[in-house]
């Protein structure tokens, strides 16, 4: 028979005052953390983000420790959990540290084969150029136009297209299409069924397109060296097969 009453079990918990100011000091840690990032210029900055997680910790310690009444019920289990929370909090500054000290730059083969890019509409000697490049076709007088290919599997391919661009193939998390998509590491997909037939000499857009996604790093447009080498397959389209491919290409032809 246990010789610990349930008077003596309670009396080792916390009393109302206790409680109380355990309270009151988590409102004060609240309160320095809020002061810490009031000011504008520390808003996201690297040198707040190390206060504010040893401030989370400890607040998360303490309702642990007290609230739950850990440290009351069994030393041993204190111990574990502050190790635990010890282990945790320095593999968490470990990632944080690794992620902001790594700097991505676009491989050597992606870097000498970029072409610079001018967007229609935006003028200059370079959209003369760009535009002469696309697929000709020959028109009454002998001269070239711009051929723009439609998607040639029907709106059922390009709904699922679509499906997989928001859904399972996660583009949307990197690329923009207007009323769709606002992502900012990739490229601007918004025109691209016209755009993509300007990109490189002598491809046409359902080609350029195809490439884009099953060889991403081949060709990198001028503005999104931001990108990280290698995201797009490891993480995306490694995992769609082909008809995946063919209904994705159908729907970004359709963004004209």
């Amino acid at each position: 028979m246990s010789t610990h009453s349930p008077e003596h079990h309670d009396s080792r918990h916390p009393s109302f005052k206790q409680y109380s100011l355990i309270a009151i000091a988590l409102f004060a840690i609240t309160a320095v953390e809020f002061l810490i990032i009031v000011p504008e210029r520390f808003q996201g900055a690297g040198v707040v983000l190390a206060p504010l997680i040893a401030l989370s910790a400890l607040k998360f310690a303490i309702v642990i420790m007290f609230y739950m009444h850990l440290k009351f019920d069994n030393r041993l289990l204190g111990g574990v959990f502050i190790t635990g929370l010890v282990l945790a909090f320095m593999a968490g500054s470990a990632v944080l540290l690794l992620f902001g000290s790594f700097q991505p730059t676009p491989r050597d083969y992606a870097a000498a084969n970029a072409v610079a890019y001018t967007h229609p509409g935006e003028g200059g000697a370079h959209e003369e150029v760009e535009m002469e490049q696309p697929v000709p076709g020959v028109t009454p007088d002998g001269g070239t136009e711009m051929v723009v290919e439609e998607p040639a599997g029907g709106s059922d391919l390009v709904a699922r297209g679509q499906a997989i661009f928001t859904g399972s193939g996660g583009c949307l998390a990197c690329h923009t299409i207007e009323g769709i998509a606002s992502g900012v590491v990739g490229p601007d997909l918004t025109n691209i069924g016209t755009d993509g037939a300007t990109r490189q000499p002598g491809v046409s857009a359902r080609d350029y397109i195809t490439e884009a996604i099953k060889m991403p790093e081949a060709f990198v447009p001028t503005g999104v060296e931001r990108a990280i080498p290698g995201l797009m397959t490891s993480a995306l389209t490694a995992s769609l097969s082909d008809a995946d491919v063919e209904a994705l290409v159908e729907f970004l032809l359709a963004q004209q």
